[in-house]
């Protein structure tokens, strides 16, 4: 079971979200932040996992020189589809950014 799919349960069962509605992803790497969570390139979370970010706004860290282009695409993929509110996409080794989706003015 991944994190995103324990993730799902807490909403489920007891309706909670991350404080803020904000959740912190790290593909390969556990970002510095307080209940992040780290996404192992090799074993991503399906799609039905990916639901769990449902409406919150999404941050995902990767290391761009150390991840796969396919990898990170599959993830970025599954994330959008799963409706999250805003979804930011963070490289930290160049210091580039990418807004995927905006949340509606």
């Amino acid at each position: 079971m991944s994190t995103l799919a324990e993730l799902a349960r807490i909403r489920a069962e007891y309706g909670l979200a991350p404080v803020g509605g904000v959740l912190w992803l790290g593909m390969g790497m556990l970002p510095p932040k307080r209940n992040a969570i780290e996404i192992d390139p090799a074993n991503l979370p399906t799609p039905l996992e990916c639901r769990a970010v449902a409406g919150l706004d999404v941050v995902l860290l990767f290391p761009g020189t150390l991840t796969r282009y396919g990898a990170l695409r599959t993830l970025a993929d599954r994330l959008y589809q799963a409706r999250p509110q805003r979804l930011l996409l963070v490289d930290s080794d160049h210091n580039r950014t990418a807004f995927l989706k905006l949340a509606k003015a």
